[in-house]
């Protein structure tokens, strides 16, 4: 019997020892054959560690290559994805958060369509939401509607619209991927590693999509992404964030320059309009009138209902509803 092309899931993993067995029990019950499954240990301090060892026996027993290592100094989800780029093996490629869990046929079917849509590089996925609580309770769904027309993945990762920013939701084919990555690394930083794999192969790879939901993306109520920051932190992430878009662009070789000056100056304008929008949210007016200004200096002009007294109008007009009743 002739075994079927390899794939490759690199998941990085921190103090995972509540959400492990979930993951790696949905990796264990794939319907595709031939899997390697490379586990990314960011210095763990619970029992990730000897969580995976305990594995060992059952994925030897399934067949499939069972890869996991622990990092000396905890450095970041990019740091750990970095590693698993040097280690893989297979002929398609995917990253995978280590607390989420994937849809049985989830690797078969998405093999599939790219065996059957040849001129695609890679396809995108939908997912469900759900909560660690109720792991069979949906609460909403992850996707990318599919463009129509011409299909601008790139100017959507910067302009976060219509994007998922979730790796569940993604397959490459390998050849595919060392042509967007051809030294397989990334920039890395503590803000994750999506933008640095995605913007890349948006640029330079041709997308299918898929148009099911094949994993659960799982909320978990002490997640970072639900911690509340103040604004000056929140200025700072963005800040970060701005820094890895431009690292990553720089590093696209099939971009020439003046087309990397111009995407890195767009995104810049993007994380302005973020951060404004962030002041009116966080009641700054000062601030919101200084990135206003920035913005006219870019040559953007924010319209009176987007504004920060259009804000606090609409919340007090709806105030003022309530109490009336």
């Amino acid at each position: 019997m002739t075994m079927s092309e390899m794939v490759s899931i690199i998941s990085p993993c921190y103090n995972g020892e509540k959400y492990l067995d979930n993951y790696l029990k949905s990796v264990l019950n794939q319907t595709y054959d031939n899997i390697e499954l490379i586990v990314i240990d960011d210095a763990s301090t619970d029992k990730t560690a000897s969580i995976l060892e305990s594995y060992e026996p059952e994925f030897q027993k399934k067949g499939y290559q069972f890869i996991h290592m622990t990092l000396a100094t905890n450095s970041g989800q990019a740091a750990a994805v970095n590693r698993g780029l040097k280690l893989f093996s297979g002929e398609y490629v995917t990253w995978m958060d280590s607390d989420d869990i994937y849809y049985p046929d989830a690797i078969q079917k998405k093999v599939e369509f790219l065996k059957r849509h040849k001129e695609f590089d890679f396809v995108l996925n939908y997912g469900e939401i759900v909560n660690e609580t109720d792991l069979n309770h949906q609460l909403g769904i992850l996707k990318r509607t599919k463009p129509i027309g011409k299909d601008e993945l790139f100017k959507d990762l910067l302009d976060e619209s219509n994007v998922v920013f979730c790796p569940g939701t993604i397959l490459v084919k390998t050849e595919s991927l060392k042509k967007a990555i051809p030294d397989l690394d990334i920039y890395e930083s503590r803000e994750g590693q999506n933008w640095q794999l995605m913007l890349p192969l948006a640029y330079c790879c041709s997308v299918g999509y898929l148009d099911e939901v094949l994993f659960k993306y799982v909320v978990h109520t002490d997640s970072h992404s639900h911690t509340k920051r103040t604004l000056e932190q929140e200025y700072k992430r963005r800040d970060n964030f701005y820094k890895l878009q431009c690292e990553t662009i720089d590093k696209i070789g099939t971009m020439q320059k003046n087309e990397k000056e111009y995407w890195k100056n767009y995104a810049l304008t993007r994380s302005i309009l973020t951060k404004y929008r962030m002041a009116i949210y966080y009641h700054n007016f000062l601030e919101s009138v200084k990135k206003q200004s920035e913005l006219k200096e870019r040559g953007v002009k924010i319209l009176w209902k987007d504004g920060f007294l259009s804000h606090h109008f609409r919340i007090i007009t709806r105030r003022i509803k309530e109490i009336v009743g």
